[in-house]
């Protein structure tokens, strides 16, 4: 992972002409390599690893602030109004990052412009990079809290200035010019209660401070924590306050389809489910064409079982207007119709098969007594141009079962 300081002056148009410090770190947080280079060179010199950025104490203001309620939603909409009175800009040109909730009970939170986040995400995507987070320098000695009072210890980031670094356990770390340090310091003392008046100097001396002696005023034999593990903190998985949140989460400013991303899942699962319906449906619709396929099929052989299947449907239609083999001078639609008609008739019985031509028909019939069979026969008789035919009858549990055969011509 690569870890680099941000320019400390928002003012820098071009960040290619201007090298940047940065630091190469193994996965236990080690440091592997660092040096000084040009953004676009430092990304063809590394282009397979994962960036983080540091942004400098200029550019973001750290705060500590009692919060009442404890959703992070909440915390997050209340946040600017809470610091309105703080701030000198529009609330509408700031960004607004809530951090953790301190030993106190209070929450942290950073404040930066909209301009700048931009401009730093400008930065990395003209170098083809998707940058991870932004993590505020002052934001990694939250954890450096003295006994009492204030503690006061040299920056050991690259600066043009020198930096002082100033934490204290009632407000967040705050990182100062060192020509201003005396006087700052002289300030936050003021401020505090008598007994609270105290500093802590790691690796200073008053003279470097240009402050006169006082007994609040002690230099520790305690050393300054080691830029090592300021950068182990960068490269854990939460670092200490990432400013990449709402609207910058994800590495770059939320694009406008982000903002639609609930409406697209909704629309995608409504499509999944119609396309899901519509294959159902598909599904249904075959397996019912298979199915009237192959009784139409059936019935083709049941009934022309003397011809051969090429078109079942259309041989129907011929077969019925009388083009089937017979010629077109007679057709067996008219004969079907009057046979079917004069043996269903009366509920006397009912057609368990036939067959059919345009000359004669043969029909099966499942009667309930003899006397209906004759019944039948008789209403055939009767009907002139009709001649009728008994081929067998049998009797059996279920009553009589007869075969007809019906044809044109003189009874």
């Amino acid at each position: 992972m690569l870890i680099v300081l941000l320019p400390e002056s928002t003012n820098v148009t071009a960040p290619s002409a201007a090298p940047w410090h940065w630091w190469r770190l193994d996965k236990d947080g080690s440091i592997l390599d660092s040096g000084a280079h040009a953004l676009p060179e430092l990304r063809s010199r590394f282009p397979a690893e994962r960036i983080r950025g540091l942004v400098p104490s200029s550019a973001v203001t750290l705060y500590r602030l009692p919060m009442p309620v404890k959703r992070q939603s909440a915390i997050r909409a209340a946040l600017p109004f809470a610091l309105e009175d703080s701030l000198g800009q529009e609330l509408d040109e700031l960004h607004f990052v809530a951090g953790s909730r301190r030993a106190d009970g209070k929450v942290a939170a950073a404040v930066v412009e909209h301009e700048s986040m931009r401009m730093w995400l400008g930065w990395f995507d003209d170098a083809g990079w998707r940058v991870e987070a932004f993590i505020p320098v002052a934001a990694l000695y939250a954890e450096q809290l003295p006994d009492a009072g204030l503690r006061a210890q040299a920056s050991p980031w690259p600066s043009s200035e020198e930096q002082i670094i100033v934490t204290s356990a009632d407000r967040e770390p705050a990182i100062v010019e060192r020509s201003l340090a005396g006087f700052w310091l002289q300030r936050s003392l003021a401020e505090r209660d008598a007994e609270d008046r105290q500093v802590e100097l790691l690796g200073l001396s008053l003279d470097r401070l240009g402050m006169q002696d006082a007994d609040t005023i002690t230099e520790s034999a305690q050393r300054p924590v080691p830029l090592a593990t300021l950068l182990a903190r960068c490269a854990k998985p939460l670092p200490p306050m990432n400013l990449l949140v709402q609207p910058y989460s994800g590495g770059a400013g939320a694009p406008p389809w982000r903002k639609l991303r609930g409406v697209a899942i909704a629309a995608g699962l409504l499509l999944a489910v119609l396309a899901a319906q519509l294959v159902s449906e598909w599904l249904i619709l075959s397996n019912e064409r298979d199915r009237l396929r192959a009784d139409i099929d059936a019935l083709f052989d049941q009934t022309l079982p003397n011809s051969r299947r090429v078109d079942p449907v259309e041989q129907f239609r011929q077969a019925l207007d009388g083009s089937a083999g017979q010629g077109a001078g007679s057709s067996m639609g008219p004969l079907l119709y009057e046979a079917l008609a004069l043996t269903s008739s009366g509920e006397r019985g009912r057609v368990t098969q036939f067959r059919a031509t345009p000359a004669e028909v043969e029909i099966e019939l499942q009667l309930r007594s003899f006397a209906d069979l004759e019944a039948i026969r008789e209403s055939l008789a009767e009907k002139p141009g009709l001649r009728e035919n008994l081929q067998g009858a049998d009797s059996g549990a279920e009553g009589v079962t007869a075969r007809l055969k019906i044809e044109r011509g003189e009874s």
